[in-house]
């Protein structure tokens, strides 16, 4: 007996694509056989990561994207339907963020990681909903662990995360009788150039690494399992739901 994922035929969106855990679950849908958007601010690191995916056989389109401006989206998902085909599953991954002490945060700092990170998940979300429950697709949400416990030096992105796991859980809600799946994965600390500065701040991954019961920091290939999961037939009973990818460290 064998299990396996097949997700050909079927058109994911991947938000901050273009590096760090976007590109993994980018990378990773597409080794299942979807048609992958990496959607992403640059779209030189957009366009690199889709030729990476196409010279090993895969499927992809790399989009520029920015999620704070709705003209944006709406040009992007075009291009996505045009392309390849209407959208079966988002993962909405891209974020801003400040690390500092809340203190220290300025009006405007506060305004674009909560304008980014939480409006615009919100705004792709609305502009691919249709396409998505006509597949009757899914939605992943990349959400944070500090969401759930707090976190030291990221006090806004922190809020907006948790703006981000009320949002999934209320959208489940309204959108599960269409046969659309909703869920939140929120990592612990990970190794990706967007983490690096609090890593740092932290004291490295070497100590970092002390607090959790696994015994080291995250890889974004480790979110990518878990998204892939959630986009995958596996998790057709599963929606409402935050999934910590934290080596044990979060345990609620």
């Amino acid at each position: 007996m064998s299990i396996s994922i097949d997700l050909s035929g079927q058109v994911a969106v991947v938000t901050g694509g273009g590096s760090g855990i976007g590109e993994a679950i980018a990378r990773t849908l597409a080794e299942a056989g979807a048609a992958v958007a990496i959607a992403d601010l640059s779209p030189q690191a957009a366009d690199r990561v889709a030729k990476e995916i196409e010279a090993v056989g895969g499927r992809a389109l790399g989009v520029p994207m920015n999620i704070a401006d709705r003209a944006s989206i709406d040009a992007a998902l075009t291009t996505v339907r045009t392309e390849l085909g209407p959208v079966s599953h988002l993962v909405n991954n891209a974020a801003a963020w400040a690390v500092k002490l809340f203190a220290d945060h300025t009006p405007e700092e506060v305004e674009r990681v909560v304008g980014v990170t939480l409006n615009g998940t919100m705004a792709v979300t609305q502009a691919a909903l249709e396409d998505i429950t006509a597949q009757q697709g899914s939605i992943v949400v990349i959400a944070s662990d500090g969401a759930r416990i707090g976190e030291r030096y990221m006090s806004a992105y922190t809020a907006a995360k948790a703006g981000l796991l009320g949002f999934s859980k209320s959208l489940a809600r309204e959108v599960g009788r269409k046969g659309v799946n909703v869920n939140a994965i929120a990592p612990g600390t990970t190794n990706t150039p967007g983490g690096a500065g609090f890593i740092e701040q932290a004291g490295g991954a070497e100590k970092l690494a002390k607090a959790y019961p696994l015994g080291r920091i995250g890889e974004p290939q480790d979110i990518a399992n878990a998204a892939l999961f959630l986009v995958s037939p596996l998790s057709s009973w599963i929606t409402g739901q935050v999934l910590s990818v934290s080596g044990g460290f979060t345990m609620v």
